[in-house]
């Protein structure tokens, strides 16, 4: 690899393949509580099953593997019940492996992972393959290919990491591109990428739990490759904000690489004497937490500060130590062995300045390199005369050769030419080709444009239909409401007036006391005729206290309906609220109706213009396949409702295993 950067990626790649986060702040404690209250506390399986799945995974990363396993045990018991728990283990299981150091089959986990949740079109399925996919970019990173790694990110990764709306999983994304293009020295394209991902780091939810962790690393990274590229003012703007996050977490790993980009930076603007002490900070923190290879990529980083020093006998002292250390690469072995030759060039120990010179040849591997050959025969000139002559003669060979090479191009050229006249004329048939390509095209995009609107108009047809065919049951469950309920009691009064009428001058108190009750009975069904057309509640107190009522009200000895609401805004608009309303009561009612559950979960949330529906029970469900058999109106109703709001509807069910309905709409 060409830069420093790939060199702790790989050397972290067990911690990195783990999370988002190579680094921590480690405050995950009060998260960490969460999540074993809620495992504690839920009676529904399925998410006892994923939140398990999770607190197994953050004490994986946290090399807790004893609870870890407890938990993925917990987990792995309930996830057969539930599809997407099933499909989602093979991900959490991965891991595994990765603490055994089998980055064989966990890369072939990961792979399966991606291919068993290709199917599922939700947001969170979405944005766990585009992790999973970054994962496997950074497995072909340590597999020298690079080119796979960046295919995989931008081409797979991206577009999933954008439908899921998670823009912490796309700043990561970017980041990780970014980091590709700096190892390859095109630190140009990598501050674009990186640009992409301060820009959606800024627009991610502050409410994850890792958002401040994805966002210091990201300005760390960015602070030193703009310091790279001379940009020192801004490089000094995103050093500052990734200290603002990790200045109350002194003790935190993270800080080994900002000292890192904070000693770079001081060393850019010649503030040598700052860079060394920041260099030796994030040595300290490094050591602290046994993390040799960041140690040693900090201790090499003090090498061109004391040389601009010309403390060469401190340079010396370092780039030994570094060599003598086991941990190194031949890669890195190889640039330490050059710097040191130049710095003992430089202490005037000739002798050892070609041992490390000699030793960075075999090290490299560029024996033919003729900067390389010029180096060494002036330092052998120096160690042995006999050398140099034989180096000197092997020269003069060489520019013979040069000679006759240069003969030999005046053909080569004469033949260019000729290439260039045939490609030219390939560009101007391939324009033409074009030209007419792109007319082509644009009468394709006027048939399209014209077949959707035929379409678009065609089915705003069919839901008006069916909306005014769903109205007209509604008016006939009303008439019935009324013929059935109030005008029986209502007719039971007025013959009971007239036999009473018809009495004699006593009446009977028994009498008029059945009267009284038939006449509150009547108020009493009239009131809920009326609360079925429009909830009282809703139109005095908002969509969250109506639907709380109308759970509270369906609610029986048999039947449990729990109801949780997030976030639910007081201005959406009246005929939205009803709708979202009258969604409700209808998966309610064909709950009670055909279900046979005992417990309901009613979850309804809404995130700016979107609103989030989610009704499971643990009845007896029905088969999938089986829908389009049902003869109800009900279900159309409720798909007539959605399809208004241009919304998305997910129905989840299994003989025996219960039915949940995922609704989104766009208010």
């Amino acid at each position: 690899m060409k830069n420093k950067l790939l060199l702790p990626l790989i050397f972290l790649i067990s911690q990195a393949l783990y999370s988002q986060r190579i680094y921590t702040l480690d405050d995950d404690q009060a998260y960490t509580d969460s999540l074993i209250q809620l495992i504690k506390t839920t009676q529904i399986d399925s998410i006892k099953g994923i939140t398990s799945f999770r607190l197994a995974d953050l004490y994986r990363r946290s090399k807790k593997n004893e609870l870890a396993d407890e938990y993925l045990a917990v987990a792995n018991k309930i996830a057969p019940k539930y599809p997407f728990l099933k499909d989602v283990s093979v991900y959490y299981n991965s891991t595994t492996y990765l603490s055994k150091g089998d980055i064989e089959n966990f890369g072939k986990q990961l792979s399966l992972a991606n291919t068993t949740l290709k199917k599922y079109k939700t947001k969170e399925a979405y944005a766990l393959r585009a992790y999973i996919l970054r994962n496997l970019s950074i497995i072909q990173q340590i597999q020298n290919n690079e080119k796979e790694a960046m295919r995989m990110l931008i081409e797979e990764a991206m577009p999933l990491a954008k439908k899921s709306g998670d823009y912490e999983v796309l700043s990561g994304l970017y980041k990780s591109v970014g980091i590709i293009f700096m190892n390859n020295e095109e630190r140009e394209k990598a501050e674009d990428y990186l640009k992409l991902a301060k820009e959606y780091i800024e627009k991610a939810a502050q409410s994850s739990y890792t958002y401040k962790e994805t966002k210091a690393e990201i300005y760390i990274i960015d602070s030193e490759n703009l310091a790279h590229l001379e940009n020192l003012a801004e490089s000094k703007k995103s050093l500052d904000k990734a200290y603002t996050i990790l200045k109350d977490y002194p003790k935190s790993n993270m800080n080994g690489g900002y000292y890192f980009s904070e000693g770079y930076y001081f060393y850019k603007v010649k503030q040598y004497d700052n860079a060394l002490k920041s260099y030796d900070k994030g040595i300290a923190n490094t050591t602290l937490f046994q993390d040799i290879y960041s140690a040693n990529r900090l201790k090499f980083a003090k090498y061109p500060v004391l040389k601009a020093m010309n403390r060469y006998e401190d340079v010396k002292n370092i780039l030994l130590n570094l060599i003598e250390d086991n941990s190194s690469f031949a890669i890195d072995e190889k640039r330490y062995s050059l710097e040191l030759a130049n710095a003992y060039e430089k202490l005037g120990d000739i002798k050892n300045a070609y041992k490390y010179k000699s030793r960075y040849i075999v090290l490299s591997d560029s024996l033919n390199e003729e900067s390389s050959k010029d180096k060494i025969t002036a330092l052998e000139a120096k160690f042995n005369k006999a050398e140099n002559e034989a180096k000197i003669a092997q020269l003069e060979a060489q520019r013979e050769r040069d000679k006759l090479i240069a003969e030999n191009n005046k053909l080569y050229y004469g033949l260019l030419v000729v290439i260039s006249v045939l490609l030219l004329l390939l560009v101007i048939f391939f324009w033409n080709n074009s030209k007419n390509q792109k007319k082509i095209a644009v009468e394709h995009a006027k048939n399209y444009a014209q077949n959707l609107k035929s379409l678009k108009d065609q089915k705003e047809i069919e839901v008006m239909q069916a909306m005014i065919k769903g109205e007209e049951e509604e008016r006939k469950r009303i008439a019935r409401d009324l013929h059935d309920g109030i005008g029986s009691m209502l007719s039971s009064l007025k013959m009971r007036f007239m036999k009473v009428n018809s009495a004699s001058e006593t009446v009977d108190l028994n009498e008029i006391e059945n009267m009284n009750t038939l006449l509150n009975n009547s108020i009493t069904e009239l009131r809920q005729v009326s609360y079925n057309l429009i909830p009282e509640s809703l139109l005095k107190l908002g969509l969250e206290h109506a639907l709380n009522d109308l759970c509270h009200m369906l609610k029986t000895d048999d039947v449990h309906i729990d109801f949780h609401a997030n976030n639910i805004r007081e201005d959406i608009p009246e005929s939205i609220q009803i709708t979202i309303y009258r969604i409700v009561q209808e998966l309610l009612n064909n709950a009670l109706k055909h279900s046979k559950a005992n417990e309901i979960l009613v979850d309804c949330s809404q995130n700016q213009s979107v609103f989030f529906i989610t009704i499971e029970d643990n009845g007896i469900g029905f088969d999938l396949e089986k829908m389009n058999e049902f003869n109800g109106q009900g279900l159309k109703n409720l798909k007539n409702r959605v399809e208004l709001l241009n919304g998305k509807m997910e129905i989840d069910s299994a003989h025996e295993k219960g039915t949940a309905f995922n609704i989104e709409l766009s208010i």
